[in-house]
């Protein structure tokens, strides 16, 4: 089992491991709980899906984007090629790939998965959610825990249902957010069927006629969640800390099932303390 309390410093973090913990707290805490000699690799791999997951708001057109894109493509291909670029991030890659190997394809099926956004088009359907999904959230906890010395395909895939499950739950936290810059990522046959406008959701407008597309989106997350916990027992110590993200998801999603399936009005940002103590306990019992 890994060590219940994290030994990380909190002074002295590399570049990528700053990025982690400054941009996304909820990685940076299962990463605390990662044997010591594979955080790096981690916080080089979450710092990357960082970068490339901002870009939507970080340019005012698609044109901007794409070019953001292509140099993260060609980084990668650099990387590979032996003529890594000079920047933190890329640096924290290139030790990643010469540790551990991984095909290229990973690091640009997950750029390419966020080429879509911005366009803002969103998924047409339910089966495009699952696929963004598995493209972005799924395929990147699978990399982390083959970092963390998963190798067997059922461990590997249920680390990508636990992607699956922080993605999709994280749609739904990012909702409000997502409307208010006049994007949502949500089924366009869904909206459409129940008669609700994306203006609406522009407008910070919660319709009860929204709960059933939320109610599937999450009971998609804990199914996911499910799928994943059957491995429970044989999962592999040393690559637990991606599967943690399954505890934060599913304290995430029971606050909005308290809040009447309402993302507009689920108190996300609260209980930061409870998620960690919850995370302390699912390392002490060895379960994720």
């Amino acid at each position: 089992m890994t060590e219940a309390v994290p030994q990380a410093k909190t002074q002295g973090l590399s570049p990528c491991a700053e990025i982690v913990r400054d941009h996304d707290h909820d990685r940076w805490l299962t990463l605390l709980f990662a044997a010591p000699h594979m955080r790096e690799d981690l916080a080089a791999l979450y710092a990357f899906a960082h970068e490339i997951g901002k870009t939507r708001e970080r340019v005012s057109e698609p044109m901007m984007g794409e070019i953001r894109l292509q140099w993260w493509r060609e980084s990668i291909e650099g990387i590979y090629d032996g003529l890594a670029r000079k920047h933190p991030v890329v640096a924290g890659l290139a030790d990643l790939v010469a540790r551990h190997k991984p095909d290229r394809s990973v690091f640009i099926d997950l750029i390419d998965a966020r080429a879509a956004e911005l366009y803002d088009e969103g998924p047409v359907d339910f089966d495009g959610l699952l696929a963004y999904a598995d493209q972005t959230g799924g395929a990147l906890n699978r990399m982390a825990a083959f970092l963390c010395g998963a190798q067997d395909e059922a461990h590997l895939s249920a680390a990508h249902a636990v992607g699956r499950a922080w993605a999709l739950t994280g749609i739904l936290r990012a909702l409000a957010f997502q409307a208010a810059m006049q994007r949502i990522t949500l089924p366009k046959d869904a909206l459409e069927e129940a008669g609700i406008a994306p203006e609406s959701l522009y407008r910070g407008q919660f319709s009860p006629d929204m709960i059933p597309i939320i109610r599937r989106i999450a009971n998609a997350a804990q199914e996911a969640i499910r799928k994943a916990r059957t491995q429970n027992g044989s999962y592999p110590a040393q690559a637990r800390s991606p599967m943690l993200l399954a505890v934060l998801a599913r304290d995430y999603l029971d606050r909005l099932a308290h809040a009447g399936d309402d993302p507009f009005a689920a108190p996300f940002d609260r209980g930061a303390l409870t998620r960690q103590l919850k995370l302390f306990w699912a390392v002490l019992r060895g379960r994720f």
